[in-house]
């Protein structure tokens, strides 16, 4: 039975590999939707991707809200798991979600293999990708659209302001270009 450090070492290998010569960033355990949930793990490339994963030790529990808050969060999905879920999946998560399944091949080794490949998500809320971003970083965007009288704001005005003034593709891209270009995050980022 694979557990999801198996998973994600693997997963992570396989997402350097599509990524290479790419400018990209991989976040683990990203809090989504104001810290109800967080992303197993994210990459921030031309896209937001949310990966989830479901080990062969984990249950499915949480997955009906977790498929709400990924998909207020990330432009695409794929749910990765293991052979325990792998009959049943794809009746669970929505058509735009890609999904993978974990095994070990016949080297004894974790592969994944592709079961259905991701679609754009079209319920990605503004509201929630400012949620990713610190107030310094809210307020940066604010100045580069030259909106006025927010320095001392608390976040959710902040966040009001945002989504009142700036369009969601201007938010999706600086959301987006912020994550891949954070410094001072957490020593685990590179």
């Amino acid at each position: 039975m694979l557990t999801d450090f198996d998973i994600r070492a693997e997963l992570i290998k396989k997402i350097e590999k599509e990524n290479q010569n790419k400018h990209y960033r991989i976040i683990e355990e990203l809090s989504i939707c104001d810290g109800r949930a967080r992303a197993d793990i994210v990459v921030a490339n031309g896209f937001l991707h949310g990966y989830e994963i479901k080990s062969d030790h984990d249950t499915l529990e949480r997955l009906a809200r977790q498929i709400e808050w990924y998909d207020k969060t990330f432009d695409k999905i794929t749910i990765v798991v293991g052979k325990k879920f792998a009959s049943n999946i794809v009746e669970l998560v929505p058509e735009h979600w890609g999904i993978e399944v974990a095994y070990l091949n016949k080297f004894n080794q974790v592969s994944l293999k592709k079961i259905r490949a991701c679609k754009k998500n079209k319920n990605v809320s503004g509201e929630n990708l400012l949620d990713l971003l610190w107030n310094a970083e809210i307020k940066s965007l604010l100045k580069q659209k030259n909106v006025k009288n927010f320095s001392r704001k608390p976040k959710p005005e902040l966040k009001k302001m945002v989504l009142e003034s700036i369009s969601f593709n201007d938010i999706r891209n600086f959301t987006r270009e912020t994550l891949k270009t954070r410094i001072g995050w957490r020593d685990s980022l590179g």
